[in-house]
């Protein structure tokens, strides 16, 4: 039994990782968030509003400020901007100005406030958001300054 057991496990981590030993979802999901913060950054200058990015450990979603109703509004009808959950076995962790974010606690609908702000001017609030595997050393980094550059790096490198 605990040798169907072990099987099993190195099964998975086989599959999860892959042959070469690199975790193609994890690069594929961190190059998909690094494309989506960069086109809402060019998406908030040139369309003059500002954008916000919300986090939890397993999913994101990006929101619109309504300058006329003066909250933070969803953008489910732009299928760029739609709301994305991670594919099992990945989490999301983010800091934000130097400080851990507590991604446990989602907000209701109506008390959204994004942690990252992506401004009209093409600044943003400075943050590292890294993916990762449960229970493995794989991960990327996104970061992005505030100067609204973002840039992605394998682990906790420089960025690539």
């Amino acid at each position: 039994m605990v040798l169907v057991i072990l099987a099993i496990m190195a099964a998975t981590a086989v599959l999860s990782i892959g042959t070469l030993g690199r975790d193609e979802e994890i690069e594929r999901e961190a190059r998909r968030l690094t494309a989506l913060l960069q086109l809402a950054t060019e998406e908030s200058i040139f369309q003059g509003r500002d954008l916000g990015l919300y986090v939890e450990e397993d999913r994101y979603r990006f929101y619109s400020w309504s300058r006329d109703s003066l909250v933070w509004e969803g953008l489910q009808r732009d299928s760029s901007f739609r709301e994305r959950t991670l594919p099992e076995g990945l989490l999301l962790s983010l800091r934000v100005e130097e400080q851990d974010v507590d991604l446990t606690t989602a907000a209701t609908e109506t008390e959204i406030v994004p942690q990252v702000a992506i401004f009209s001017s093409g600044e943003m609030t400075p943050f590292a958001l890294t993916i990762e595997r449960q229970f493995s050393d794989v991960r990327f980094t996104i970061r992005g300054e505030a100067d609204g550059i973002v840039r992605i790096a394998e682990g906790d490198d420089d960025a690539i």
